[in-house]
């Protein structure tokens, strides 16, 4: 759960992450299929697995969610997965978000719209990682520098 900085959640935070976490665990099977071809392809020189949680410069509420090997065969495996590496995307399209994620609250900072999105993608994330994936160490972090990495699946 992700708290404010003062140690209390507030009702925007709780509804907003209900909102998102509707939208993520839609996406939850397909992404799940991309985590297996993850593992599937990693290399006994891969290090592990991140997964970037990259919200856009504005914190209007795009995002994207990509993970990347880390390791010496990093740049070919990543390159081999290609566009499955990209585990979840949120655009603005003609109609609004694509898909529907619900709207920032107004009185977000961009910095407390990227410490809830980073802490609600941890939570969605964690349980859909291959539970006999344990060869690997997977962690989400936020490229930016913005988060700490954050251990996630069955190797932690």
């Amino acid at each position: 759960m992700t708290v404010r900085r003062d140690g209390h959640q507030d009702a925007d935070t709780a509804t907003y992450r209900s909102g998102l976490r509707r939208v993520l665990d839609a996406a939850s099977p397909s992404v799940v299929r991309r985590l297996e071809r993850v593992r599937d392809a990693a290399t006994v020189r891969t290090e592990g697995v991140t997964i970037d949680v990259f919200p856009d410069q504005e914190g209007d509420g795009t995002f994207a969610v990509w993970a990347r090997f880390r390791g010496a065969d990093s740049f070919a495996l990543d390159r081999l997965i290609g566009d499955d590496r990209q585990l979840f995307t949120v655009v603005w399209a003609e109609h609004g978000w694509e898909p529907a994620v619900p709207e920032r609250p107004g009185a977000w900072s961009t910095s407390r719209f990227e410490d809830v999105l980073f802490a609600t993608v941890v939570e969605w994330i964690d349980p859909l990682i291959p539970r006999d994936a344990v060869h690997l160490r997977w962690e989400v972090t936020a490229p930016d520098g913005t988060q700490d990495c954050h251990p996630v699946g069955p190797g932690r």
